[in-house]
């Protein structure tokens, strides 16, 4: 099977419709709400694997806090210089952090201002005889109680700040999701100290809490309620619509170039005919860039073959002697124009033969006769009007057809043609010849039943002019 713009534009179509098929296929796997759950899920599952590595840290730090030599020196003998110095350390080791020695049973050490419990915060802390928390942040705070043996000197209170972890949750993606924080007192009471996604979620129990380890803290997920009916349908309307539009296009292409091609191969077809017609033209438009180049070569070609055409019919139209019609042309012509005849115009014609031709081969040879029937034909040619055709039947003989010309005024012009054209010619260098000719005359007649009668009156005329002592011209009209 051939290919064509119609099986190539359906091909087009196929691959187009499968990528969009394909495509449609992957934004809603991307995009579903079950993916968006199960995106929203992980999230939550990275987010709390973040929080609670930090718990595990900020403990692992207290609990060092707690062992150190010098924290229980601090809480067991109360010296301010010793608290201080400890707190100097402590705070150059964790930076960033709030770090309380609170003595047992809850005296407050004064050893300075960086170890001062506030009573606010006394309160917030989760530990022995601690208060229920009133505020949330992403920070964490942790106690560690301080052990000399088994007897308790007091805790180690520790508050860092996470603020990589809320930059974290204030930038978590969460598509078809809502997420919350929060930080419980009791069982049922809480403040949510972070929220993302979208809280039109919200609208019953969370669908998972995730408890974070070492932290008052939880994490409420709500994902979205995948409806897949629904989605399917709009998917579908997306995908006939665009199919539709691609079908247009697709249709839209093909019949905009199966035009330009049609109308390309047309212009072609026109050059074709034009070489046939040999009037190749200069330049020939087409639309498709791609028929440019060959066009134009076909051009070129065109017009060297009107050319060498041209030339041969010229050559086959021309004596080869005289370089003036010869008798197929001239036959050629005297049919067209005796067609004429019947709408009313008139054409005249004369025959000539060259005075003492026979002399000039005998005396001086066939070159020197030769140079009289080229000469002769050269001033034929030259005195004669544009209009007039001029053909040599043979021999010295040629005739001169008067197209669209009386009778009256075709011998008129034939006197005028004998006073024109010279008296003596050069056949070769010392050769002179006088040049002398018989003519005669006749015009074409509607009444005449072959298209040669007219040639035939004027051939007797020339036999006359002959017999009546030649270098004149006799007529023969219409009888």
């Amino acid at each position: 099977m051939k290919p064509s713009l119609a099986r190539f534009s359906i091909a087009l179509f196929a691959a187009l419709e499968i990528t969009l098929i394909l495509t449609m296929l992957s934004v809603y796997w991307v995009s579903s709400p079950a993916r968006h759950a199960e995106s929203a899920q992980a999230e939550g599952l990275v987010i709390a694997q973040q929080i609670e590595g930090l718990a595990k840290d900020v403990h692992q730090a207290a609990k060092l806090i707690a062992r150190h030599p010098q924290t229980v020196a601090c809480l067991k003998s109360g010296a301010e210089d010793l608290c201080r110095n400890q707190a100097a350390n402590l705070y150059a080791l964790h930076p960033g952090a709030q770090i309380f020695l609170v003595p047992e049973p809850g005296v407050v050490s004064q050893t300075g201002d960086a170890l001062v419990l506030p009573e606010a915060y006394t309160r917030f802390v989760a530990g022995p005889e601690a208060q229920p928390a009133t505020a949330a942040s992403m920070s964490l705070t942790v106690s560690e109680p301080v052990l000399e043996g088994t007897t308790l000197l007091g805790h180690v209170i520790l508050t860092q700040d996470a603020p990589h972890l809320q930059d974290l949750f204030d930038n978590l993606p969460l598509p078809g999701g809502y997420l919350e924080l929060r930080q419980y007192t009791h069982p049922d009471t809480y403040t949510v100290v972070r929220r993302r996604g979208d809280e039109s979620l919200k609208n019953g129990p969370a669908m998972r809490e995730i408890t974070l380890a070492g932290t008052p803290w939880k994490l409420e997920l709500w994902k979205a309620s995948p409806q897949p009916l629904v989605e399917l349908l709009t998917y579908f309307t997306v995908w006939l619509v665009l199919s539709v539009l691609l079908t247009a296009m697709v249709w839209l292409v093909y019949l905009r170039l199966r035009n330009w091609v049609s109308e390309d191969l047309n212009t072609i077809v026109n050059l074709m005919t034009d070489i046939r017609r040999q009037r190749v033209r200069s330049a020939y438009q087409v639309n498709l860039i791609e028929f440019e180049k060959p066009l134009a070569m076909l051009v070129k070609l065109a017009q060297l073959t009107v050319g060498k055409q041209k030339e041969t019919e010229s050559q086959a139209s021309l004596d080869h002697l005289s370089q003036v019609y010869n008798r197929r042309s001239f036959e050629t012509r005297q049919s067209e124009l005796f067609k004429t005849l019947s709408q009313g115009q008139v054409h005249s014609l004369l025959i000539i033969d060259i005075d003492n031709f026979k002399y000039v081969n005998d005396t001086y040879g066939h070159d020197a006769g030769d140079q009289l029937i080229v000469q002769f034909g050269k001033v034929l040619k030259l005195h004669l009007r544009a209009s007039d055709f001029v053909a040599r039947l043979g021999g010295d003989e040629f005739c001169v057809i008067f197209p669209n010309t009386p009778l009256p005024r075709a011998i008129e012009l034939a006197e005028r043609l004998r006073g024109n054209l010279p008296a003596v010619l050069e056949l070769t260098p010392g050769v002179l010849h006088r040049l002398n000719w018989s003519g005669g005359m006749s015009e074409y007649s509607p009444k005449d039943s072959a298209e040669n009668q007219a040639l035939i009156r004027a051939d007797g005329a020339l036999l006359e002019a002959k017999r009546g002592g030649r270098n004149t011209t006799r007529i023969k009209p219409v009888a």
